[in-house]
């Protein structure tokens, strides 16, 4: 690299001075040789003239056609119906040169934390306020070139870190199919919209079973795709290996024709792996779908249904759904993944100290759309955003920062690699069959605590316990998992709420033909709203 020595004339707010070295060795437990002193004094402040000029320079983010896409009807929840609480913003978004897609007609809602230029985003916080996206995700692009009608923004959880519907800094959002329980999370409100019919299609972001998790509690279908198969440009991240976007439908036809939609390399998101098609490859999902079952072989993961929060009537309900798939031609048997029980404990690592790093804005190595107007406006993260902080958020960052100060260097790497050890696991089953089965979410939706603002974060954490045994390992390996709903059963704490239970389906990657199949075959074959 070329010298950084101080230029002749400095700009007046150069902040470098004699103590610096010092004082940033000194948070090393080191010091400078006395003779070198002035020299790497000299290097940092040359440097920082270097970086400054670098931060006056203008951002660069993706255009937006906003004559063929025009921004109309932006409204805020307040100015709409929003009986159930699910729209974060309303708006009417299409492609005025529209000839015919794949998704002509058909209404769709983003979850809040999909950027659309011009149409404010919450992420579900209130931690700040006035975020107003610069640039549209790709899959919005994507959506509109299909001739997809974009009507809105639907309530997510608070910044996107729980599992239960009622961290949104808009209040808790109820189950669809009864009142007073949880719709799962964090891509809620796409759920309830979903499920209520109030919108064609949704999209959903999923990072720990964030997709999964409500589309099983709401009864819908969901799909967390191969990691980076859906652009994650434009989309607020979490954790770059645990980011995934995908469809949220009510049926599995729907949802295979969302994801042709979206589907595809578009050159700026890292995430994107060897054998990730470009859009002009991307398979007829829909068509796949229907090719039936005959000769596949699907496997009941015997770990999935063995958490000491099961519900057992869930058990044996995904376990009878899935022996149904051997009257439709597949051959179905019990398979065993052992490290899949240790699966949320490693995503507990990145999913804490990388996670927080993204949040203090120190994410780095990244080729992807930075999105530093959300930055701009997460940090500094002060006491007053702090005190706001939903407790996932909080605890995500008192967990990042402690852990990064005193844990050993090496966790981070040694989960990188466990990460891969635990894909290899799973490609070890699925090498012996061609899908793996259990439940998305091994019990019922919890009920919603009464007073979510005035909980303890023990009450908090007690409510929202185990809801992503089962999905959490999808994400850190990146394999494709869908949820389809196969029953509905009572809640042991009110007979009265009849709530649903989905059945997860996992392939290798690239698999999502697979997946559909099996599912579109068990969706035709059964009606699962009567199904027990």
């Amino acid at each position: 690299m070329s010298s950084t020595l101080a230029p002749a004339t400095l700009s007046p707010n150069n902040p470098i001075t004699p103590s610096s070295v010092p004082t940033t060795l000194a948070k090393l437990g080191l010091t400078c040789p006395e003779k070198d002193l002035e020299g790497y004094t000299s290097l940092l402040t040359g440097l920082w003239e270097v970086w400054n000029k670098v931060d006056q320079m203008e951002d660069y983010v993706p255009t937006v056609d906003e004559k063929r896409f025009p921004r109309t009807d932006i409204k805020g929840p307040e100015e709409v119906d929003n009986e159930f609480g699910a729209w974060a913003w309303k708006c009417r978004i299409e492609d005025k040169e529209q000839k015919g897609g794949l998704l002509t007609g058909k209404t769709i809602c983003l979850k809040d934390n999909v950027a659309v230029k011009g149409v404010p985003c919450l992420l579900g916080t209130d931690i700040f306020t006035g975020w107003t996206p610069n640039t549209d995700a790709t899959l919005v692009t994507r959506i509109l070139e299909q001739g997809g009608i974009v009507t809105g923004k639907a309530v997510c959880e608070n910044l996107s870190l729980w599992g239960v519907s009622c961290s949104a800094a808009s209040g808790p959002m109820s189950n669809p199919h009864a009142e007073g329980f949880s719709a799962g999370g964090s891509s809620s409100g796409t759920a309830v919209l979903v499920a209520r019919g109030l919108v064609d299609l949704g999209i959903g972001g999923d990072q720990g079973g964030s997709i999964r998790l409500p589309s099983a509690l709401s009864g819908i279908v969901g799909l967390k795709p191969t990691t980076g198969l859906v652009p994650y440009t434009g989309i607020a991240s979490l954790e770059p290996v645990i980011d995934s976007a995908g469809p949220m439908t009510k049926t599995v036809l729907d949802n295979a024709l969302l994801l042709q939609a979206i589907a595809g390399a578009d050159g700026i998101d890292d995430r994107q792996l060897a054998g990730c098609p470009f859009p002009d490859q991307v398979p007829d999902y829909p068509k796949l779908a229907t090719a039936g079952v005959k000769g596949l072989k699907i496997g009941i993961m015997t770990e999935g249904f063995e958490t000491s929060m099961a519900d057992p009537r869930v058990s044996a309900l995904v376990r009878k759904a899935a022996e149904e798939w051997k009257a439709l031609g597949a051959e179905v048997g019990e398979v065993s993944v052992g490290m899949h029980k240790l699966a949320p404990e490693i995503w507990a690592v990145g999913g804490r100290l990388s996670a927080t790093t993204s949040l203090l804005g120190q994410n780095c190595g990244r080729r992807q759309l930075c999105m530093n107007d959300l930055t701009e406006k997460m940090l500094p993260i002060t006491q007053e955003k702090f005190d706001k902080m939903f407790a996932s958020g909080a605890n995500t960052l008192i967990n990042g920062v402690w852990g990064w100060e005193n844990l050993p260097p090496t966790l981070m790497g040694k989960a990188t690699n466990l990460i891969r050890k635990l894909r290899d696991s799973y490609y070890s089953a699925l090498d012996e069959y061609d899908l793996l089965v259990m439940p998305t979410v091994p019990f019922l939706a919890p009920k919603l605590l009464d007073d979510v603002k005035n909980a303890s974060v023990t009450d908090l954490m007690i409510n929202s316990a185990g809801v992503s045994l089962n999905t959490s390992a999808f994400n850190i390996t990146g394999l494709p998992a869908l949820s389809l709903p196969v029953g509905r059963l009572p809640h042991l704490l009110d007979e009265s709420a009849i709530l649903p239970v989905g059945v997860q389906i996992v392939g290798k990657f690239y698999d999502e033909p697979k997946i559909y199949a099996a599912a579109y075959a068990w969706e035709q074959a059964h009606d699962w709203t009567t199904y027990a």
